[in-house]
C-alpha cells in the first residue's frame, strides 16, 4: 500500500500546463509517484490493500516505460521467494502489540524524510509451525 518512494523532482524542460497550472520552463517540481496508486479513476476503492485487482499491475512502483526499473523483476522475484519462505514456516504473524500497541491504537515511526517512506523499525511476532 505504502511505496519505499514517496516523490522525486524533476526541471520542467519547456512550459507546460498540468491540470490547469501553468509551469514554466526551468520550474523544479515535486512528482508524488506514490499518490499515482491512490487514482480513484484508476483504481476502484483505491485505499484498500486488494490483491485480485484486476489491474494490479498498472501500478507505478517500478515505473513505467523508458523509466521502468531495471531491477523491477528481480526485486519481484526476491520478495516473492522470500514471502513464499517466511509462510512455509510460520504458522502466524503478528505485529508486536509490546512495541506498537494494541491492534486500532498501533504506533509506528518513520523515517525523518520527505523523500522515501520507510519504517524506523518493526517489531515482528512469529510463531513457527510444528
Amino acid at each position: 500500500m505504502e511505496g519505499p518512494i514517496k516523490g522525486d523532482f524533476r526541471l520542467a524542460r519547456v512550459s507546460t500546463k498540468l491540470s490547469g497550472v501553468d509551469i514554466p520552463a526551468g520550474t523544479t517540481v515535486m512528482v508524488l509517484n506514490g499518490v499515482a496508486g491512490r487514482d480513484p479513476r484508476q483504481f476502484e476503492c483505491p485505499g484498500e490493500f486488494r490483491v485480485d485487482r484486476p489491474n494490479a499491475r498498472h501500478h507505478l512502483a517500478f515505473g513505467h516505460g523508458i523509466h521502468t526499473c531495471p531491477g523491477a523483476p528481480l526485486a519481484r522475484s526476491e520478495g516473492r521467494v522470500s514471502i513464499e519462505r517466511l509462510l512455509d514456516r510460520t504458522a502466524n504473524i503478528e505485529i508486536s502489540e509490546a512495541a506498537h500497541g494494541p491492534a486500532g491504537a498501533r504506533r509506528f515511526e518513520y523515517l525523518p524524510t520527505s523523500m522515501f517512506r520507510g519504517l524506523s523499525r518493526l517489531h515482528l511476532e512469529f510463531t513457527p509451525i510444528g
